[in-house]
């Protein structure tokens, strides 16, 4: 048949097809389809998150609560025909400006200024195409590194630390903060030198966040200040001050809100790529004071809600933008890479189901080769496809003793700390590759 008879026959189908209305049936078909594998695949950890959403030949629903969905009353509606708009509001515009318009557009059509508004936003995203001798060229890297402590007073509040003598008198002494500080900084000098622009969300030690303010310091300032805000009694609030243990004081109020302000800063330098960096430890090993004979890598994306987590209009709007964005599937896409050389360049074997460690069993989704969809804070509130790094157990007994050399106050820096930084360093370039050779016409 010739190719002019072909073209005919097509369009007289589609003619007939649009004629009927039957073809945009199926492609909402086809769309509701999509969303619903994906939403089990990602984000419904447990079945009762279907009484807050459904999805359907007409569009996503979300509800505020069970009963509000028993009566059809939707909190937001996206027909499929708004849905390329809805995903430019979540690529384009930060997360107080999404929000905004989810709580705005509700079920009505988008109005023609925030059409308007997201394509202002997305006409200003430029893209600098990248040369051969400079791979990254264009390309922007934000990493985090995880935790904070450079000393081990400072590790043992937060909880992320090794400290050990061996059989031999070796005396082990790690600190998950000084160890993912200096892989942020040997991964971010090798993406420069292929033409990245990176960002580090800390870049000094002293036991200070994101906002670059020590934890002691930060105690001293804001502390009272966020008791008021839990409208605390003064009785309540003086046993905080002088009764709590750091470590909690740490956890529920400083870690809060440092993570907030990683997330902000990431998101306003727009990455395309986003590296959580973490180590992790073996949860059978209690005490971490002797070593361990296991050794498995892991990385976590966003997603996996629990059956309480959709309680407010804010969990909702995450939801939703975490089932349809672009950045998820990207996120999973990044980590397979990444966990690509964690088993071959570290040679560190992705968890499985014989080595998974209990709690993930009952907060993550496996996703396959290590990887989880899971719904930590910052797999929450980042905007941008990300990998939530964890690639070996520092207290194996192997992985300890190479560690052990590390303290970059003093500028020793650990040669398998060089391997970790390494092992991101070509997942990533390996994803951006990927990633170019999908867009190419």
């Amino acid at each position: 048949m010739k190719i002019s008879s072909i073209y005919k026959c097509v369009a007289i189908i589609l003619c007939t097809l649009c004629s009927s209305g039957d073809i945009y049936a199926q492609i909402n078909q086809q769309l509701a389809h999509y969303y619903k594998r994906r939403a089990k695949k990602y984000l419904v950890k447990s079945p009762k998150l279907y009484e807050y959403f459904s999805i359907d030949q007409r569009g996503i629903i979300v509800y505020a609560s069970p009963a509000h969905r028993k009566q059809n009353r939707a909190e937001f509606y996206v027909r499929w025909d708004e849905l390329s708009t809805l995903k430019d509001v979540f690529e384009y515009s930060d997360r107080s400006y999404q929000y905004q318009v989810y709580c705005n557009k509700g079920v009505k059509p988008f109005t023609p200024d925030v059409i308007q508004s997201v394509q202002i936003l997305k006409s200003m995203t430029t893209f600098t195409p990248s040369s051969i001798m400079k791979p990254l060229s264009g390309i922007r890297v934000a990493i985090d590194p995880g935790h904070i402590a450079e000393d081990m007073k400072m590790a043992k509040v937060e909880g992320r630390f090794v400290d050990m003598k061996l059989k031999d008198g070796t005396h082990i002494q790690l600190k998950e903060g000084d160890l993912t500080l200096t892989t942020a900084y040997i991964l971010k000098d090798s993406l420069e030198k292929y033409g990245a622009k990176v960002f580090l969300t800390r870049e000094t030690a002293g036991n200070s966040g994101a906002s670059k303010e020590s934890y002691n310091l930060w105690k001293k300032r804001h502390l009272q200040g966020k008791l008021h805000q839990h409208k605390l009694t003064k009785k309540e609030m003086m046993h905080i001050l002088y009764h709590t243990p750091e470590s909690r004081i740490y956890r529920q109020y400083y870690l809060q809100d440092d993570l907030e302000v990683r997330a902000q800063k990431i998101n306003y330098f727009k990455p395309d790529v986003t590296v959580v960096l973490h180590y992790n430890a073996d949860e059978l090993n209690v005490g971490w004071n002797k070593p361990s004979k296991r050794n498995f890598s892991m990385s976590f994306i966003p997603g996996s809600f629990l059956s309480k987590e959709l309680a407010t209009k804010r969990d909702r709007y995450d939801f939703l933008r975490i089932l349809i964005s672009d950045y998820t599937k990207n996120s999973y896409y990044l980590s397979k890479f990444v966990m690509e050389q964690f088993e071959d360049y570290l040679d560190v074997p992705a968890v499985d189901p014989t080595t998974e460690p209990r709690y993930l069993k009952n907060v993550a989704l496996p996703l396959g080769n290590g990887i989880y969809a899971r719904n930590l804070r910052l797999c929450r509130l980042l905007n941008s496809p990300m990998c939530y790094g964890e690639p070996l157990l520092q207290d194996n007994e192997k992985e300890l003793r190479a560690l052990n050399d590390n303290d970059r106050k003093n500028g020793n820096i650990s040669p398998r700390v060089i391997e970790v930084a390494n092992s991101y360093f070509y997942g990533i370039l390996n994803y951006v590759n990927y990633i170019k050779s999908q867009h190419t016409p």
